[in-house]
């Protein structure tokens, strides 16, 4: 009985010297691949996609752009919730709203519904001028929650967690 345990015992050492560096290196790879990117699972319908890669390194906000930020201060959404939406609005664009229509210079990006779907009564953004340092995000899908509602308003650009890109 000693002797199968011993000899099990040196095999598994013997089979884990084969593979000790690749398992560092697939570790090491691992390590380094979270260090910049994270993956995203989209659970809503605002966005096309399901699955998101976020570059950690790459914060910068330009039209267009999908990016990742932290949430804060619009339930129903958690604080701090890693949030993905596309960046509609830039700094110093000019926001409009009429008749609950949101447009960013003249260009329609989305209406805001006057109740949520839990029957939430919900405040449309206002007219201004997108200020240093904030943007706004949106989605697409008429459900959305985003800066088209005061809450959650404009988006810091402290708060943006890096690009996020669509795989899948």
């Amino acid at each position: 009985m000693k002797e199968n345990a011993l000899r099990l015992a040196l095999s598994l050492f013997e089979l884990a010297k084969r593979y000790c560096f690749i398992l560092l290196g697939l570790g090491l790879a691992l390590m380094l691949f979270t260090s910049r990117y994270q993956l995203a699972i989209n659970v809503t319908d605002s966005l096309p996609g399901t699955v998101f890669l976020i570059d950690k390194k790459d914060k910068a906000v330009s039209r267009g752009r999908y990016v990742a930020f932290r949430w804060k201060g619009a339930a129903p959404v958690p604080d701090g919730v890693t949030v993905i939406k596309r960046v509609a609005g830039i700094e110093e664009d000019q926001v409009t709203v009429i008749n609950r229509t949101i447009f960013i210079n003249g260009q329609k990006v989305g209406v805001a519904k006057t109740h949520s779907r839990n029957g939430e009564p919900l405040t449309a953004a206002s007219d201004t001028i997108i200020p240093h340092g904030y943007f706004y995000a949106s989605a697409d899908h008429v459900d959305s929650f985003d800066s088209r509602y005061a809450k959650p308003g404009l988006i810091s650009t402290s708060a943006v967690r890096g690009r996020a890109i669509l795989l899948w």
